[in-house]
């Protein structure tokens, strides 16, 4: 993990485990796709959530928003928009992706807050961090 990025696994009762990792501090309670976290992102930060879900009659690996079947682990800069924000805030610039990892169902979530920084380099280090993740069966 660079210097300066935190990452966190959170595991709940009701739900399968998520990821969160940001170029800031993270603290607990942040919901799985980090509402309250991005509401303290500061400029030039970046924050993804790796959630997974449940399978049900409803959610299903390979079909569906997760027909998808690889990780992509290089984030693009035409992902990204406000119009792709869980909680629409200025600055801000979010993507979302639907996939199958190892059988189970995941959404990517990113946002980042370019200021003094271009949007793809924050990008580009969101996605270095994003490289090093591994899904086991």
């Amino acid at each position: 993990m660079p210097l300066g990025w935190e990452a966190r696994i959170v595991r709940r009762a009701q739900s399968a485990p998520y990821l969160h990792v940001a170029s800031f501090a993270l603290h607990a309670d942040s919901g799985q796709f980090g509402a309250s976290v991005t509401s303290r992102m500061g400029p030039d930060g970046a924050f993804a959530a790796l959630v997974e879900y449940l399978v049900d009659d409803h959610i299903r690996p390979d079909s569906g928003l997760f027909a998808a079947r690889h990780w992509q682990r290089r984030l693009r800069i035409g992902e990204f928009g406000h119009d792709r924000l869980q909680v629409m805030r200025s600055g801000h610039l979010g993507a979302q992706r639907f996939f199958t990892a190892s059988g189970r169902p995941f959404c990517l979530y990113a946002v980042v807050s370019p200021a003094r920084r271009r949007p793809a380099q924050l990008i580009g280090e969101l996605s270095a961090v994003l490289a090093t993740v591994r899904f086991d069966a």
